[in-house]
């Protein structure tokens, strides 16, 4: 997002100069919200960062940064809730350690428990509480309309600093409508062009499902709406977000000026993982080049995470890699993202100290462990 970027220097180097990258995140304006979220039944909204991870491909670490980006935030002081919202491959719980559940989404969706506080699980690290899924069970990812909205009602209404949301590599309408749902949308990519392919695709099915959704409280455009969605409009020149943007201002000017004035908010944060050499470290840049130009959306590059085998020996022993290797090359760019993160929710945090703040979390990572 826009204030959630960071330079890094073309080569694989991450740690050249972390101070004046978080320089650079200061500087930025805060994002400001998606306008587009669920009902809160009249309650107060409590101020606290909703983040989604997210990407059209399963195998390029959603799952492993969004579980070390919480417990960095935990280990920093932060409460946090991790969700694991891939209801089709739900997994996330291993890369804290947690190797059972006893409680999980199908408990809360079943109505077994009265509250979403029933179905957290505590975690070896304070401060952080994980809400684990059951994969098991037939058709656990297919969610019901209904069910979905008392989700992310309920995980609006929850309390803490951040909620970090685990989604699925795919782009169901679950994952999209939860990846709308997030204040700050992080979308992660590998470095084959398959994976780079999936990640713009993913980027511009979100946007076509944010114009679905957002047509759909006009009127005018429920009938344009519908044509976009089976296919019967714009087959000969080809649809485009740029056409759509004129075919609305046609057919509803003020409709038009609502919907773009909410699309310009539309902020995406990108981050590539497993980058080995220059040219993969350039491949963020290149993507958020495209995707301003076709999507016109405003991108930010949130990080890229160098190729290290330590990460696959830090989830193989059920434990994430800030802690089980805090001095190695990921993990200084983990820690460069969550003083990205710290920043954009609070300007007024001084730089040379949060990052001091961080150093000393890598040497003590593992005794903050319960």
């Amino acid at each position: 997002t826009e204030g959630m970027i960071l330079n890094h220097d073309s080569e694989v180097k991450i740690n050249r100069d972390e101070i004046g990258a978080v320089e650079n995140v200061a500087n930025k304006q805060k994002v400001e919200e998606l306008q587009m979220k669920p009902e809160t039944s009249g309650t107060d909204t409590p101020d606290k960062t909703i983040i989604a991870v997210g990407g059209a491909k399963g195998g390029v670490g959603k799952s492993a940064l969004a579980a070390n980006l919480a417990v960095g935030l935990a280990l920093l002081g932060q409460e946090v809730v991790l969700a694991d919202l891939d209801l089709g491959g739900a997994d996330v719980h291993l890369y804290l350690g947690v190797k059972s559940l006893s409680k999980t989404w199908n408990d809360f969706l079943d109505k077994k428990v009265d509250s979403i506080d029933d179905i957290m699980t505590p975690t070896p690290y304070e401060g952080l509480k994980l809400i684990g899924g059951d994969s098991s069970r037939l058709g656990s990812e297919n969610l019901p309309y209904s069910q979905k909205r008392k989700i992310m009602r309920h995980l609006r209404e929850m309390k803490g600093d951040y909620l970090i949301l685990d989604l699925g590599g795919n782009s169901s309408y679950n994952a999209l409508d939860f990846f709308l749902f997030a204040d700050h949308k992080m979308v992660v990519s590998g470095t084959e062009p398959a994976s780079i392919l999936d990640s713009y695709s993913f980027v511009k099915v979100a946007a076509y499902r944010f114009f679905e959704r957002s047509f759909s409280e006009h009127k005018s455009l429920k009938n344009f709406a519908q044509k976009i969605k089976n296919g019967s409009w714009g087959q000969s020149n080809g649809v485009s977000l740029d056409l759509i943007f004129k075919e609305v201002r046609e057919r509803d000017e003020s409709a038009y000026n609502k919907i773009r004035q909410r699309y310009d908010q539309f902020c995406v944060s990108l981050v590539v993982n497993m980058a080995e050499n220059r040219k993969d470290f350039q491949i963020a840049e290149s993507m958020r080049r495209v995707l301003e130009e076709k999507c016109f959306l405003n991108v930010g590059i949130l990080g890229t995470m160098p190729f290290d085998k330590l990460a696959r020996r830090a989830a193989r022993s059920f434990t994430p890699i800030i802690v089980e290797y805090p001095r190695c090359q990921p993990s200084k760019a983990i820690h460069q993202m969550l003083a990205a993160i710290l920043l954009d929710r609070d300007l007024s945090l001084n730089h040379t100290d949060l990052l001091q703040k961080t150093n000393l979390m890598r040497d003590g990572a593992k005794d903050q462990i319960s």
